[in-house]
């Protein structure tokens, strides 16, 4: 009897015609490959996902090797009241990424820097970008972080990265930064004045 790609009866043509739409017969002599991994990171999906994570995207990308331009540094794009030490709770999803990712990579250390523009009082700037940084380490360490894995340091407006004359730059120069301390083998601890301490952290 032939095979049924060759022969098919008439009640095993109606299956056959089915599966010929759907794959059709077998050829030994065609090469088949099959590499979903390539098609998943070509896809538009993919794509889109990595578009609207950066931050968690090339935090993981490095942490694997993978270089940058950026180095060890990675801004977190959290949104504050002007004066105000706690983000928009809507605005903290690079920071539920960073808790994610440290959980994934346990042996992993960050130091959280926090910066503002050079608008108002040097001191005060100091301990707004001190408090920020610490809110974020408070946020990590109570749901579950270990505190020796997250040192926070403000800089106020010490370390502009852009214009302050400018309101862009200004947007630029308020950033809170995680820092890589273990992960590019420079593991220093990093130091900055030390103003009074912040508020508490309420739960959320």
């Amino acid at each position: 009897m032939g095979s049924p790609c060759n022969s098919p009866s008439l009640a095993a043509g109606l299956l056959l015609g089915t599966a010929l739409i759907l794959g059709g017969c077998y050829d030994p002599h065609k090469k088949y490959t099959l590499d979903p991994l390539t098609e998943v990171k070509a896809s538009e999906g993919e794509e889109a996902a990595r578009a609207a994570a950066p931050f968690a995207d090339e935090l993981v990308r490095y942490l694997r090797g993978k270089p940058r331009d950026g180095g060890d540094t990675f801004v977190l794009q959290l949104e504050f009241e002007p004066g105000g030490f706690a983000p928009r709770m809507d605005t903290i999803g690079d920071l539920e990424a960073l808790l994610v990712i440290m959980r994934d990579f346990p042996g992993l250390r960050v130091a959280v820097e926090g910066h503002t523009d050079n608008e108002g009082e040097a001191e005060k700037n100091l301990k707004l970008s001190q408090w920020r940084a610490d809110w974020v380490r408070s946020f990590l360490l109570e749901r579950g972080i270990a505190g020796d894995r997250v040192q926070a340091a403000g800089f106020g407006d010490t370390d502009p990265i852009a214009d302050n004359g400018t309101p862009a730059g200004q947007k630029k120069n308020r950033r809170l930064v995680i820092r890589i301390l273990n992960f590019d083998r420079q593991s220093a601890a990093i130091s900055a004045p030390s103003p009074s301490a912040p508020p508490r952290l309420h739960s959320q």
